[in-house]
């Protein structure tokens, strides 16, 4: 059970293909089947495919990726639309007169209203879900005594919290595992205050950037350890976004194929020679 999808980049098109399928990462197998091109002066330009393999024994019942898609979307369907606790309330709660005004007292309790900013699920801006996630994850940060400010950025369904602290490499941890920690918080946090699609990064210091270019160049190494060794090369294990960053660059050499194996938080990337 496959199905390729195709988008601009490699990332979009994974994103693409998980979010009409309805599962994640641990689901499926990943394979590039072209990494696309931007071309030159508009011409050579041509999208990222990608081939989404179900390999989750449950969902390998449905017996189609069609049939999977179907019952995903009926369940959508059939989810009962849920009130917002704000719009049902005790009539005498609302109506509450004084001899001060005739007005009715509409207002909520501070600790009631403070409750309901804390849990609020987001329909549309993603703006304020963004915000509401950065405050989240600063306030955690805080509390591992490091003091910080962030900065939010927002790019279609990408938001991205930059922190700004002395004590940056304390926020990274070793090889970003703190950083990825965190942004794993973030994200989960995310998830439940806004209901459409959307990824969470956190950075600090353009520490993404350089471990991007960090990725990049040991993909090459290993891709020619793989054709030196003709073998498959394991890469220890990263997080999604990562393996996602060597699948791309690993794309563009003909001879070298790359797939994601194991479950996460230890699911890595592994280089064959075709």
């Amino acid at each position: 059970m496959y199905r390729v999808y195709t988008e601009k980049t490699v990332d979009e098109a994974v994103a693409k293909g998980l979010h009409e399928l309805g599962v994640t990462e641990d689901d499926i197998k990943i394979e590039v089947i072209d990494g696309g091109s931007g071309g030159f002066l508009g011409f050579g330009k041509r999208d990222a495919e990608v081939q989404l393999t179900v390999i989750n024994p449950e969902l390998k019942t449905y017996g189609s990726i069609e049939a999977m898609i179907e019952e995903r979307t009926e369940h959508v369907q059939k989810e009962p639309v849920q009130i917002q606790p704000r719009e049902v309330q005790e009539p005498e709660e609302e109506t509450i007169e004084t001899e001060v005004s005739e007005t009715p007292v509409t207002q909520k309790p501070a600790a009631e209203a403070e409750f309901e900013d804390e849990h609020t699920v987001y329909e549309s801006p993603i703006n304020s879900a963004a915000e509401d996630t950065a405050n989240y994850i600063s306030r955690v940060v805080h509390e591992m005594n490091i003091p910080n400010d962030t900065e939010i950025s927002i790019k279609d369904t990408t938001v991205t919290i930059e922190f700004h602290a002395e004590l940056a490499a304390k926020i990274i941890g070793k090889r970003g595992q703190t950083l990825n920690a965190l942004q794993e918080l973030a994200q989960n946090y995310f998830n439940t205050i806004y209901k459409s699609y959307g990824t969470v990064f956190l950075d600090v210091e353009d520490y993404r950037e350089k471990r991007r270019e960090t990725l990049e160049s040991l993909a090459v190494n290993m891709a020619k350890k793989a054709m030196r060794t003709d073998g498959p090369v394991k890469m220890e294990p990263m997080p999604s976004f990562e393996r996602k960053t060597m699948h791309h660059v690993l794309s563009r050499m003909k001879n070298i194929e790359t797939s994601s194996e194991g479950r996460e938080p230890n699911r890595y990337v592994v280089i064959t020679k075709k």
